[in-house]
């Protein structure tokens, strides 16, 4: 019986450190990086080992992995894949600091587009500059792993209650070993052993191997189905999600949006040949697109469709200089850009024409681009337009401009705040957004398994409410009120959907008359600074979460996790990024296999993923449970057996104590954890409670 349980111990260890050693191996698959790099030490260029490079250092950035968070100082030919780190699917484009901001203070989203991040990777770079920011655990992606290193798994009943439970047994086993010594009537020490025989079947040896190996076996069902887990403790999180939050573009939506058309007068065209004057120069320059060495444009899917349907040609110059030339024959050239910038809502370009007139071209979103303009040139249809356009589900960008005073080489050293204000309105451009085509049944099964579905975006939301009613997350039935709107004084402006102003019912009438809510960022600001307990009691009414920065969705998902709602977020990267870590469970839709941005990624980007670790989770959970409750149980019924045995003074042969404690614990223990998941998700959660 001594080798049948040291065989049992023995396997318990042995099954634990196998599953945990393929854990921390893909993580030291993730985090292993080796390399040189060419750094410019007193004057003279050196090769050294990655691990030499100090923050100050200046390289060479060649083609290959990044391995320090670095700026670039000097050149404009480099194109990075940010896939592994942000869930970016397409390459970027990098270029020099801007000497306007030789004072600026450096931050990574303000200096996004001069950044390369650790963990990256070069896809091409000629004659590239760049001074090393931070190294080793202090970059961007080192944070990434320190949180992964360092993670805390949500805490469940069990991890208190099981405490309590193995305190009880601990109790049990010294009564069972008492009442053995008492009855078996032997020398002391055949008492001794009986009674410690009992006190090892009372606390089964097994026991801590269950939740690993339930955890294990689901991961490898996950891996089989294309999704990666950095983590897989987060499976049993999985298992008690609530709410699922969802980014709309590339995520509830495919990726990318098709180019419908551009107006000046606020209709609708959509025939290329109608574009012209300014609206044609600034959808042809407004973008920060770029050449790769193939002679492909790389770039953000929404600048490269508004481009193609320009018929524009562009043309790139050794020194990273654009110049394009316009369907009518018209050349012009890109002095300087501003990238999209989340806070502002903005991106801008400042164009040299043919005559050498300087004017600069700015697009963003409708209230961000009215808010520079001059009141007389915005048009009396605008919010008119805006409006129309986002109940029809158009993502619309408004473009405006302004004649700039300064010729090609003063321009270097305009800053942003230079020249976007004082704009001319030119006009909109529109794109649509089509739905997924599993979104619905994915949404629907989501419902059926009692877990609501949220959209936070940071587009319209009007586009939202109009894309969260074709997919099926607010009901046809449901009643519509959008917090549109709060004044400088914090008042909010509700509406229906009608646009009609309205007033806010009372908890209890949104629950009884099936009231969906929709708010902006800036109304779930508003929200929170008026009372935070007023905004955590409208929050579960809340369907769509519209126009929020990547600080706005963070606050949203922290708010529903302060309230003890287990979360899960879902998104394609880059602005996600925050949101993915903030929730409890994180799903990021990208291609990117060692992607550190959030816990689970979709390898084949398919939205189907997030019922499949929402149904791997609960599976994990309820077959550990399973697994736990029968190895006490069993622990229980054999020692009152072995008591009954000391009473009785006998025992079974000892094959047979080989065949129960041997064969049939093991292999029932291990065999409840082998359980697949169900096909569709249950209305009801698995216990996490094991009293």
């Amino acid at each position: 019986m001594a080798c049948v349980q040291s065989v049992i111990v023995f396997t318990g260890g042995l099954v634990v450190s196998i599953f945990r050693y393929r854990n921390e191996r893909n993580l030291y698959r993730i985090t292993r990086v080796t390399g040189n790099v060419s750094v410019l030490r007193d004057g003279v260029v050196n090769t050294v080992s990655h691990t030499e490079l100090v923050p100050g250092d200046v390289v060479v950035v060649e083609p290959g992995m990044a391995y320090a968070d670095m700026i670039v100082l000097s050149g404009n030919d480099i194109i990075v894949d940010e896939a592994a780190l942000t869930g970016e699917s397409t390459p970027i484009a990098k270029v020099a600091v801007d000497a306007a901001e030789g004072n600026a203070v450096y931050t990574y989203m303000s200096h996004k587009r001069h950044s390369i991040s650790a963990g990256t990777r070069i896809v091409e770079a000629q004659g590239i500059m760049a001074v090393v920011l931070s190294t080793g655990s202090h970059t961007s992606k080192g944070e990434m792993l320190r949180d992964i290193l360092t993670y805390q798994r949500h805490q469940f009943k069990f991890d208190a209650e099981v405490k309590v439970v193995v305190g009880i047994l601990a109790l049990y086993a010294i009564f069972g070993f008492t009442l053995t010594v008492l009855l078996y009537k032997d020398d002391f020490a055949f008492e001794w052993y009986y009674g410690m025989f009992v006190v090892g079947t009372s606390l089964p040896p097994l026991l801590p191997t269950v939740f690993t190996v339930s955890v294990g076996i689901s991961d490898d069902r996950l891996a089989r189905k294309r999704i990666a887990c950095v983590n897989n403790e987060d499976i049993l999180v999985a298992g008690k999600v609530r709410r699922v939050f969802f980014d709309k573009t590339g995520t509830l939506t495919k990726q990318g949006l098709d180019f419908i058309g551009a107006s000046a007068d606020g209709k609708l065209d959509t025939g290329r040949a109608k574009l012209s004057g300014n609206l044609l120069l600034g959808m042809a320059t407004c973008h920060n697109l770029k050449l790769s060495s193939k002679g492909l444009l790389v770039g953000n899917n929404v600048d490269h469709n508004m481009f193609v349907a320009t018929g524009t040609d562009l043309s790139q110059s050794s020194d990273g200089s654009v110049s394009l030339t316009l369907n009518d024959g018209t050349c012009v050239t890109v002095l300087k850009r501003f990238e999209f910038d989340h806070h502002r809502m903005t991106q801008s370009a400042i164009v040299q024409r043919s005559d050498g007139t300087v004017c600069v071209f700015v697009k963003g979103s409708g209230e961000s681009i009215e808010r520079l303009c001059l009141r007389n040139t915005i048009p009396e249809n605008f919010y008119n337009n805006l409006e129309n356009a986002a109940k029809q589900g158009i993502y619309q960008i408004s473009l405006a401009m302004k004649e700039l005073n300064y010729d090609a080489k003063s321009v270097v050293t305009l800053s942003r705040d230079n020249v976007e204000n004082g704009l001319t309105f030119v006009g909109f451009i529109n794109f649509k957004n089509q739905l997924r085509e599993d979104t619905p049944d994915v949404l629907a099964q989501l419902g059926a398994g009692d877990v609501i579905s949220t959209m936070v975006t940071g587009d319209n939301t009007l586009t939202g409410i109009n894309i969260a009613r074709e997919a099926g997350l607010i009901k046809e039935d449901e009643e519509i009120i959008f917090g549109k709107s709060v004044d400088s004084a914090g008042i909010i402006t509700w509406v229906n959907e009608d646009g009609d102003v309205t007033s806010l019912p009372s908890v209890g009438k949104i629950k009884n008359r099936s009231i969906a809510l929709a708010v902006t960022g800036k109304v779930w600001a508003a929200l929170n600074a008026e009372s935070q307990g007023n905004a955590s009691a409208l929050a579960p009414f809340i369907r769509v979460f519209g126009r929020c920065t990547p600080l706005d969705k963070v606050s949203v998902i922290e708010s529903f996790v302060s309230n003890g709602t287990t979360c899960c977020m879902v998104g394609d990267g880059g602005n996600d990024c925050g949101a993915l870590k903030a929730a409890h469970i994180g799903i990021a839709l990208s291609d990117a296999e060692a992607s550190v941005v959030a816990p689970f990624t979709s390898l084949d980007k398919s939205i189907t993923s997030v019922v499949e670790v929402l149904k791997e989770g609960r599976c994990a959970l309820a077959s550990a449970l399973a697994s736990y409750k029968y190895m006490i149980i069993y622990g229980q019924v054999e020692s009152i057996n072995q008591i009954a045995n000391a009473y009785f003074s006998v025992t079974f042969h000892e094959w047979c104590w080989v065949f129960m404690d041997g064969i049939w614990m093991m292999s029932m223990a291990f065999a409840l954890s082998l359980a697949h998941a169900e096909t569709r998700l249950s209305p009801k959660r698995p216990t996490s409670s094991l009293l």
